[in-house]
C-alpha cells in the first residue's frame, strides 16, 4: 500500500492525529500494523492502531476504547510508572520519587558500613578483667 492511502485512512477515522508509526512486519506477507497518535507521546487514550493489508485495504481499526479492560489497564500502566500520563508534573513527581529513593538507597549503605566499621572496631578490643 501506499503511504497516500494510510494517510488518507488515517485521517479520516483520526483527523487530528500527530504521529503515524509502523510496526515493521515479520514476514513479507504479513499485514502492516500503524499506530496512529493524537497526543503528545506519553497518552495511550489518545492512541489506535490500525490493520492495512498488503493490497492496501484497512481491515482492522482500534482505538484505545475498544480494547478490552485488561489490555486499558496494561497499556496505561507502562506510562503510570514513569509518570507520562499526568504530564510534566507526572514526571516530576516521578523524579521526585527516584530521587528520594536513591538517597534512601545511599543512606542505607553509609550506615550498613558505619555498624560494619563499628563491630570490627569491637572486635580487635581486648577486654582487661579488673583484679580487687
Amino acid at each position: 500500500p501506499r503511504l497516500g492511502d494510510v494517510y488518507a485512512v488515517a485521517a479520516e477515522r483520526m483527523p487530528d492525529w500527530r504521529a503515524l508509526s509502523l510496526a515493521w512486519p515479520k514476514t513479507a506477507d504479513a499485514p502492516l500494523v500503524y499506530t496512529v497518535d493524537r497526543g503528545m507521546g506519553g497518552e495511550p487514550t489518545k492512541r489506535a492502531t490500525l490493520t492495512v493489508s498488503r493490497n492496501g485495504e484497512p481491515t482492522s481499526w482500534q482505538p484505545f476504547d475498544s480494547l478490552t479492560t485488561g489490555r486499558q489497564v496494561r497499556t496505561i500502566m507502562r506510562f503510570t510508572h514513569t509518570g507520562e500520563v499526568l504530564g510534566f508534573w507526572g514526571q516530576t513527581l516521578a523524579g521526585l520519587v527516584s530521587l528520594g529513593a536513591s538517597v534512601l538507597v545511599v543512606t542505607g549503605l553509609l550506615l550498613s558500613l558505619r555498624r560494619l566499621l563499628a563491630w570490627r572496631r569491637r572486635g580487635a578490643r581486648v577486654d582487661v578483667p579488673l583484679t580487687a
